[in-house]
């Protein structure tokens, strides 16, 4: 997600801005800039090339996420039409800067986009408000390699969750609204193994060792008077 974030940055500044279609995505010839060059676990670019030949930001899931997140971070700036990189997206193109980019890609991610918008899930954006418990939860239950179910079972509240027509639908929301983004981020390392039964591949998650380098907590739990998670 970073490569991505800084290959929109690097367009936007060597174009003078993104010129965005009437429906305010991007171009396909900068989605395809972006696409050719970079990797997003969970999605095969041959896969998608083998099925789709023009490729549209809503064709590039990995695309469009980054480009809402830069502008969630206030990095890209919306201005009749057109996309530019503010002051503070040029100065994150530094090499050095990378570490500060993923931090503010981090924050906006979790903090500043509904995640909702992307999954068309009908659970109104659980697990989303309380991210903060979650990671605290991942930092260590997931050393392991795990399922996105057990880590749900294990980092969610699900008392703050409604009823759902679905029973899979929670699952689902840890998925696309944690694990998938965590994994984009390079928080979270991925991998697809075989089911016991011999059919089909489960993926699972565990914490990659950017992980504790880039996310730290400070903890207060309540008295016996109170709740404990």
């Amino acid at each position: 997600m970073v490569i991505a974030a800084r290959l929109l940055l690097e367009l936007a500044v060597e174009k003078g801005g993104l010129v965005l279609t009437s429906a305010g995505a991007l171009k396909r010839v900068d989605v395809r800039h972006v696409f050719d060059r970079t990797e997003w676990p969970g999605y095969d670019r041959a896969d998608t090339l083998a099925v789709i030949k023009v490729i549209n930001e809503h064709d590039a899931y990995g695309v469009l996420f980054t480009r809402i997140a830069l502008q969630a971070a206030g990095l890209l700036r919306k201005r009749l039409g057109v996309l530019k990189a503010s002051k503070a997206g040029k100065a994150l193109l530094a090499p050095e800067a990378a570490p500060a980019l993923l931090a503010e890609l981090f924050e906006a991610t979790f903090w500043k986009v509904n995640l909702q918008d992307f999954d068309r899930n009908p659970i109104d954006f659980w697990p989303q408000h309380h991210m903060g418990v979650i990671l605290w939860s991942l930092s260590v239950a997931a050393h392991p390699w795990s399922k996105a179910d057990d880590l749900m079972s294990a980092c969610t509240i699900m008392e703050t969750l409604d009823e759902v027509p679905d029973n899979d639908l929670p699952a689902f929301a840890m998925m696309s609204r944690v694990l998938r983004p965590l994994t984009w981020l390079g928080v979270l390392a991925s991998r697809k193994q075989m089911r016991r039964s011999g059919w089909g591949l489960d993926e699972e998650f565990r914490k990659a060792s950017l992980f504790d380098q880039l996310v730290e907590f400070e903890v207060k739990m309540k008295g016996a008077e109170g709740a404990w998670h």
